[in-house]
């Protein structure tokens, strides 16, 4: 027989997403009333905002619950998935670096959420982009160096939490020195553990001496700290983030049914591993298995809350462990409770992201392109694990300033929900068109998107590139002679583009 004040302790420290727009599916109706302790919403969950805030009410109303999401600005929005988002990324902030105008667009993103009646923001990405064969973070991260991404790490956290919306520090104990995507892999980090104190930990050190309400783990192995297993699941690396960072806040595993964890040791011996080495809420639900599968959700979520059930039957995980993360998730709750309604309208785009996007895009050559319809190529794989399906807000914004011109993309997909991106769903086209504008992501760390580029290069060497993800400055690009490169994909940076483009 099941204890109930166990089973509530269980419930306490699982956070699943869910499908539905409108209301709760009954499985999560009844975890809420049960004692759930978070939820975590994407794409396919978000309506307008009232729509959305509805939904919030409802989940509010069932259970002592608090709210996330994803919502980083730039390519990993969920709030912006369907149109692209009002706010610029943190690579765009890192470029302008400008910490007082990553404040101002934090605090834009907060209220935004707020409207929206989500309670915590699973950013600020605080991984130092060191790797640049990265397939994850790239353009997500402020930067490349640790003193750039501490800065503009605490400066979003202040802004978020300024407005009542609390941040969370991912991915610890780093993401960026990794070129595997730990949602479908298991990455390795085999750095010394003094190179990652002065790069890795650094960030995550000056956000947590900031205050920062939450922190989100990797499924990431670190050799110098723990060469057998991940992060997430690991407790010295989680007690290097309690004991050497002295953070006493909430730490958030990363979506435990991704595959650096549900291909090796399993969801639901994740789940208890987590919690043993010190995770208090556990996410489920990325790749973001409601999207087509309604009934998957509810599998997870079952069978996370049976292995930590059985554990602590067995004896294996202490009641202990559970009313320690319990107590970590209540009072991050009742923080965001205490500061609702503090955030004030949802301000959508603003002038500061408006003046980031200006000034983090870097030209080569005349990018000024005629008054007439334009010949546009995609060349990029549409796909991003962790944002899902790409939007497109420069392509669409140059598309509107020029009238008529047509969207070719080199790539077809032929299915998959939000977070799949199976490269054998990708079909290369062979018929493109000769090209007056290319879109590239980062081709540098893809052969295939590389190959593409240099063949359309060859059909217009002219032709003007716009690369969207993180291209540095030594990347020549194929020799492509007219560059624009944006850091990221808003609707901000769409209109600076256009702005360019139009000779302005």
């Amino acid at each position: 027989m099941i204890d109930p004040a166990v089973d509530r302790l269980v419930h306490r420290v699982l956070k699943p997403g869910f499908a539905g727009r409108s209301a709760p599916p009954d499985w999560l109706a009844r975890a809420l009333e049960a004692g759930l302790g978070g939820v975590v919403y994407f794409s396919h969950n978000i309506g307008d905002v009232t729509e959305t805030a509805a939904l919030s009410a409802r989940l509010h109303g069932l259970g002592e619950v608090v709210i996330t999401t994803d919502e980083e600005g730039g390519i990993v929005s969920r709030l912006g998935a369907r149109g692209g988002s009002p706010h610029v990324g943190a690579a765009a902030l890192g470029r302008a670096d400008e910490p007082a105008l990553t404040r101002l667009v934090a605090a834009a993103i907060g209220r935004d959420l707020a409207a929206s009646g989500i309670d915590v923001d699973l950013a600020p990405v605080v991984d130092v982009n060191s790797n640049p064969d990265n397939p994850v973070i790239g353009v997500r991260s402020f930067g490349a160096t640790a003193e750039l991404v501490s800065r503009h790490g605490v400066a979003y956290v202040e802004g978020l939490q300024g407005v009542g919306i609390a941040a969370t520090a991912k991915h610890f104990p780093g993401h960026g020195d990794t070129a595997v995507d730990s949602h479908v892999g298991l990455p390795r980090v085999e750095a010394p553990i003094a190179v990652l104190r002065e790069r890795e930990l650094a960030p995550f050190a000056a956000v947590v001496a900031a205050g920062v309400r939450a922190v989100m783990t990797a499924h990431v192995i670190i050799g110098a700290v723990d060469p057998d297993r991940p992060a997430t699941i690991s407790p010295a690396a989680l007690r290097l983030l309690r004991d050497e960072l002295g953070f006493n806040g909430v730490i958030m595993s990363d979506a435990l049914d991704m595959g650096a964890i549900r291909d090796t040791i399993g969801l639901g011996e994740g789940c208890v591993q987590a919690l043993l080495a010190g995770a208090d809420l556990l996410g489920l639900g990325n790749p973001v298995l409601g999207a087509d599968h309604p009934d998957n959700d509810e599998r997870v979520f079952t069978e996370a809350r049976s292995a930590v059930l059985a554990a602590t039957h067995q004896g294996r995980l202490p009641v202990g462990r559970l009313e320690e993360a319990a107590a970590r998730v209540e009072e991050l709750r009742r923080w965001c409770t205490e500061r609702a309604g503090a955030a004030g309208a949802g301000d959508v785009e603003t002038d500061s992201d408006r003046l980031v996007a200006q000034r983090s895009l870097a030209v080569r050559g005349d990018v000024r392109l005629p008054a007439a319809p334009q010949r546009i190529v995609d060349l990029r794989r549409q796909r991003n694990v962790a944002s899902g399906a790409l939007t497109a807000p420069v392509v669409a914004a140059l598309v509107n300033a020029r009238p008529g011109s047509a969207v070719t993309s080199a790539f077809t997909l032929r299915g998959g929900g939000e977070g799949q991106a199976a490269t054998e769903e990708l079909v290369a086209r062979t018929d493109l068109p000769r090209p007056d504008v290319i879109i590239v992501g980062s081709p540098a760390r893809d052969e295939l998107e590389r190959s593409e580029l240099r063949k359309a290069l060859r059909r217009n060497p002219n032709a003007l590139l716009v690369a969207l993800g993180y291209v540095t400055d030594d990347d020549p690009l194929e020799g492509a002679s007219r560059v624009i490169r944006t850091f990221g994909d808003s609707v901000p940076t769409g209109r600076a583009v256009v702005r360019l483009v139009a000779g302005g």
